[in-house]
């Protein structure tokens, strides 16, 4: 399959979204954050997903303004907030103000914690508007997406972001998103920070073949199943590795084996259980100067 980091796949609102992106979660705003989308965008990436809840905004703004790309070919995604979820409006002005942006290209339901529907409601409303190109969710189930519709939603999601790698393949949530028409992007896809599972055996063995190192394997593993991934790098290093995966091409028994790795290891919270998750343990948000 003929792919490389300007690849992307198209939308159901005929909006084009690369395949391979970065993700600035837990990053700290500031220089850290500012220059690891500015190395990112020097490198070739043109998809940073961020989020109210990162508070990095003003960071990832600024290094986009300072790149000298042009606006337009550049994909940001952030997401509301669940204590946002009061007034999304609001809440997509302040992350725009944040981002110095006139639009974002995805505007993302963080998690679904009550009130959910009627926050998506109101993003199909900021969509018409054009203060987002594309909306979707986060850490969706399929019963989530549906309960959609049944509150009155008329815009089918265009993204369905949610945690995948090789222990959490989510073949269900996929091949439902997939008949629906709705792109799937993995977060967390080499895992989780501190928890990777890149000395797993299998991948060891792949390493060889493809002369590639086994995150390469599985970002690609992720991408050329149409799959976006957004895997997070905090130096120029990391985002160089996982930005080549366009010297290989990977046969389908190896695409099966590293699937056959699932075991249904979800590493973040069950949506299902968000409501449960007490307050406190919220991140805080901290304001960037």
């Amino acid at each position: 399959m003929e792919l490389s980091l300007k690849s992307s796949i198209t939308l159901n609102n005929d909006l084009q979204m690369p395949l391979l992106g970065t993700r600035v979660y837990k990053i700290p705003g500031g220089e850290q954050a500012y220059n690891t989308v500015r190395d990112a965008l020097e490198i070739g990436y043109r998809l940073i997903d961020t989020a109210r809840i990162y508070c990095n905004e003003k960071s990832v703004g600024r290094a986009i303004k300072d790149s000298g790309i042009p606006r337009k070919d550049i994909f940001v995604t952030t997401k509301i907030w669940i204590e946002d979820f009061d007034n999304p409006r609001q809440a997509l002005l302040d992350s725009l103000e944040r981002l110095q942006l006139d639009y974002v290209d995805l505007y993302l339901i963080h998690w679904p914690a009550v009130g959910y529907q009627k926050v998506y409601l109101e993003l199909e409303k900021l969509q018409k508007e054009g203060l987002c190109k594309s909306i979707g969710v986060c850490n969706f189930k399929i019963h989530h997406i549906q309960s959609l519709f049944e509150a009155g939603a008329t815009v089918v999601p265009q993204v369905c972001q949610t945690e995948i790698h090789p222990l959490n393949t989510e073949v269900e949530l996929t091949s439902w998103c997939r008949r629906n028409k709705i792109a799937v992007v993995a977060y967390s896809p080499l895992g989780s920070e501190g928890r990777l599972i890149l000395d797993d055996p299998r991948l060891i063995c792949m390493r060889e073949y493809y002369k590639a190192a086994p995150s390469q394997i599985i970002l690609r593993w992720c991408i050329q199943r149409g799959i976006i991934a957004i895997p997070k790098a905090n130096t120029k290093e990391k985002l160089l590795q996982n930005s080549q995966l366009y010297n290989f091409d990977m046969s389908t028994p190896d695409l099966e084996t590293i699937s056959d790795m699932n075991c249904n290891e979800r590493r973040n919270y069950d949506p299902d259980k968000i409501d449960e998750r007490p307050v406190v343990t919220y991140p805080k948000i901290v304001e960037e100067l």
